[in-house]
């Protein structure tokens, strides 16, 4: 009898160490997935964002935003200054100049984020800006039409958009302001900030959370916003 409770204290022991480890092994490799998906997110937008023209949408309250993403290369000059027949074309508000884009798009909503992805062209020089969905046969297949789920599992998701001008009175050199959803296209750069927690709804597994806060600039904007007045063969106001 003696024998027995001590092998039942050894083999407690035994078991208890075994869960708890068989727990933070478990715990470990839930954490680094959803770091994982998360880091695969952001180096994703990281990419289109060094592509994006200009943002169409930041609606903070809805969580939720859109860009125009150069479509696989900026569209040539000629096309922009040129029609299929050689004339010029014009920088009015009617102007028929557009350039290659995706329009992305990301809604978060139910834990869940969505990307939306529509190829088509953008007539920059419209007031305000016209987007025509194109054909998929224009488009390389990377970049036709799509919309999927991308991240699973997120609590809350807050996005907000800035302009950044340059202001010689200020400490810093610079003029930062909040966008509101009248003023997104004026947008330079967004903050985002995403809290990720998966409940295991049991009181002997810990749950795995996470929360990034970071913030992406749209390139071209940036240099609009740092250099105004310069030579750009896109310019929104038909500064040719």
């Amino acid at each position: 009898m003696v024998a027995m409770v001590i092998a039942s204290i050894i083999l407690g022991y035994a078991w208890s160490i075994y869960s708890s480890g068989s727990e933070t092994t478990r715990h470990t490799v839930a954490q680094s997935q959803i770091q994982s998906d998360l880091r695969i997110f952001l180096d994703h937008l990281e990419t289109e964002m060094m592509m994006c023209y200009a943002f169409n949408e930041v609606d903070t309250e809805n969580k939720k935003f859109s860009f125009y993403s150069f479509s696989y290369g900026n569209t040539p000059l000629e096309e922009l200054y040129y029609d299929s027949t050689g004339n010029p074309r014009g920088t009015g508000s009617d102007s028929d100049s557009k350039l290659k884009v995706k329009k992305m798009e990301f809604i978060f909503e139910d834990g869940k984020l969505t990307q939306k992805r529509t190829p088509g062209y953008l007539y920059f020089l419209h007031k305000p800006w016209t987007f025509e969905e194109g054909s998929g046969n224009a488009f390389d297949a990377s970049e036709s039409k799509m919309e999927k789920v991308i991240l699973k599992d997120i609590t809350d998701f807050e996005v907000k958009g800035y302009t950044q001008l340059p202001d010689p009175s200020s400490d810093t050199g610079l003029s930062i302001t909040p966008v509101t959803p009248e003023t997104a296209t004026a947008t330079t750069f967004i903050s985002l900030r995403i809290h990720a927690l998966k409940d295991e709804k049991s009181s002997s597994k810990r749950d795995e959370e996470i929360e990034i806060v970071t913030k992406f600039y749209s390139a071209i904007r940036l240099a609009e916003a740092t250099n105004p007045g310069y030579f750009a063969s896109t310019d929104s106001e038909g500064r040719y």
